[in-house]
């Protein structure tokens, strides 16, 4: 039969074992047990790159398939990234002296996942981003472009400095003027837009 002290000896080591263990169980889940899927398909960028302050020069601007194109705010030109800000954003950020057969397919893939947002559609802008001086601009009425913004930044400023070619790829700009998520240039649409849905579902902004 237990004394009175073994007893109390063995409430405190129960009460340690129970508190002790979400710390434990989490540790070990963490280092030994991680999980093979993720449900966001992107690559989520953490901490997420501050783009807001990032300055371009708008080589073109939508016609049609824009939010942003009858408000008084988009009669001023584009002078950095934060004039769009409040939209999410589905960026191309290129450095190619034209825009080939990937560039038109990647462009055109940004498209589909926007249309494919339904209502939520007009809280979302597209926007290439590209680093040449001289870019070749495609004829801005074609599929691809319809709802483009054709944005000129220099890659010598931040977050762009330390490694150009790096930032190549399309990407998820959230309403804050953050890069948050990052795909390859031939990704899956429909994956695209299911991480997109989930973003646009979970915010109350943009």
């Amino acid at each position: 039969m237990l004394t009175e002290e073994k007893r109390k000896s063995l409430t405190f080591w129960l009460i340690v074992i129970v508190c002790a263990a979400p710390v434990v169980l989490a540790t070990l889940t963490y280092y030994f047990f991680k999980p093979s899927k993720f449900v966001n398909y992107g690559q989520l960028v953490q901490p997420p790159i501050r783009l807001d302050t990032v300055a371009v020069k708008e080589i073109s601007r939508p016609t049609a398939e824009s939010a942003l194109i009858d408000t008084n705010e988009s009669r001023s030109e584009i002078t950095n990234v934060g004039d769009l800000k409040g939209r999410w954003i589905l960026a191309y950020i290129a450095s190619e002296e034209q825009c080939g057969e990937e560039c038109e397919n990647t462009l055109y893939l940004t498209r589909q996942v926007r249309l494919m947002t339904g209502k939520n559609r007009f809280r979302v802008e597209r926007a290439w981003i590209m680093f040449q001086d001289n870019p070749l601009i495609p004829n801005t009425n074609a599929r691809d472009f319809k709802g483009l913004w054709t944005l000129k930044t220099n890659p010598e400023q931040s977050p762009f400095n330390s490694q150009p070619q790096s930032f190549v790829g399309v990407w998820i700009v959230d309403p804050m003027g953050r890069l948050i998520m990052r795909y390859p240039n031939e990704a899956d649409p429909k994956k695209v837009y299911k991480d997109l849905s989930r973003l646009l579902k979970a915010s109350r902004i943009g």
